[in-house]
């Protein structure tokens, strides 16, 4: 029996390839004759990078940036033979701020924007922008800033590149020449979120960047004047553009104001990891992730492992760290099982510290059938 292990990462705990290791260890107790292969994989969010590195011929390009407070630090990317690839979480990451400094007024992508200009001067025609886990929400203008494009109000007078100031520019200066000529952006996302609305960046994501119920508001006005902005100057319709949400609306910025290319994350990712061969190899698939929920379903990598095997009728189970999905929930007609470790964990700190042990545990309860 041929089993292919293909998880993301459980956020916080252990990193894709991490849970492929703890649950080959249980496969092998369970399964001793079965041939296993690992295919750790991601969405297109932070810990992406780390993904391609391990599935792709690319090596790590150092170069100096700025952090989301635009503080100097450094950063890197990953450059191929024919592609460049950059996780936005790098230099813009929520992860570089503490507690105390978030404040998605006062961010940029400014750093993410350096590390894309140096990609664009290599000899790729494609660079990949990963974009997730973002602590702005600037609609891409500290990014495209970076890039020669200044913003300025009704005075005439350049603002910084800023989510506070996003409600206040009436003017979009592009560089007087594009510095990347003949060369492909390509956006790699995993959400469905609009700019604004409901559903939109600011009223979803602002909170957890640190923004208060009034800023959040604040931003949600300021994100929908730029947008109008943003629609009239590229004669591009980017309010509604799904997925144009993405980490505080860089998507939908960077579509705009430098004709990138919004592609799903976990698609793209998975052609460009060669899943499609591991697949077609495996006789039993086993998937998982962090948290399981109805999001897992809609352009994750749980969900596409899922629609994936259901198109070849290929038996699949699921390890996860936590089963949120509602009860009654549809089920995937392959999927022969769920096993979580918070079942069988004391608590949330002994299955965050014990991950890895509990998910060895749990695949030797896999059943083929």
């Amino acid at each position: 029996m041929n089993i292919l292990i293909a998880p993301d990462k459980f956020k916080g705990s252990l990193s894709a390839h991490a849970v492929c290791t703890a649950i080959g260890e249980g496969i092998r107790v369970k399964w001793p004759e079965a041939k296993v292969r690992f295919h750790p994989l991601a969405d297109g969010g932070d810990g992406t990078l780390e993904i391609l590195g391990e599935h792709l011929d690319l090596r790590k390009v150092p170069c100096p940036t700025t952090d989301p407070l635009d503080r100097p630090m450094n950063g890197h990317y990953l450059l191929g033979k024919e592609a460049a690839f950059i996780e936005m979480a790098t230099a813009s990451g929520l992860v570089l701020l503490k507690d105390d400094e978030r404040d998605p007024a006062r961010t940029t992508t400014k750093g993410t924007g350096i590390l894309l200009a140096h990609a664009l001067r290599q000899p790729v025609e494609q660079v990949y922008l990963l974009i997730g886990g973002s602590a702005t929400h600037d609609v891409g203008v500290g990014c495209a800033h970076a890039l020669g494009f200044r913003f300025k109000d009704g005075r005439d007078r350049e603002l910084p590149p800023i989510g506070a100031n996003l409600g206040a520019i009436r003017e979009i200066v592009p560089p007087v020449e594009r510095p990347w000529p003949g060369k492909s952006i390509i956006l790699l996302c995993d959400v469905e979120n609009t700019l604004c609305g409901d559903n939109g960046a600011a009223r979803v994501y602002a909170t957890q960047k640190g923004a208060d119920p009034t800023a959040v508001e604040t931003l949600e006005a300021g994100t929908r004047s730029f947008g109008r902005l943003l629609e009239t100057y590229a004669s591009t319709p980017v309010l509604d553009l799904p997925g144009g949400g993405a980490a505080g609306g860089i998507a939908a910025g960077l579509v705009a104001l430098l004709g990138a290319n919004l592609q799903p994350g976990f698609k793209t990712i998975a052609n460009l990891t060669g899943l499609e061969k591991d697949l077609d190899w495996a006789d039993y698939v086993i998937s998982g992730e962090g948290q399981l929920d109805g999001q897992s379903l809609q352009g994750k990598v749980v969900g596409g492992i899922l629609n994936r095997c259901s198109d070849r009728q290929l038996p699949c189970a699921l390890l996860v760290g936590n089963n949120a999905l509602p009860a009654g929930h549809p089920i995937h007609p392959t999927l022969r099982s769920i096993e979580s470790i918070s079942s069988v964990a004391v608590n949330l700190d002994d299955a965050m510290r014990n991950a890895a042990a509990y998910l060895k545990k749990l695949a030797q309860r896999l059943d083929q059938n």
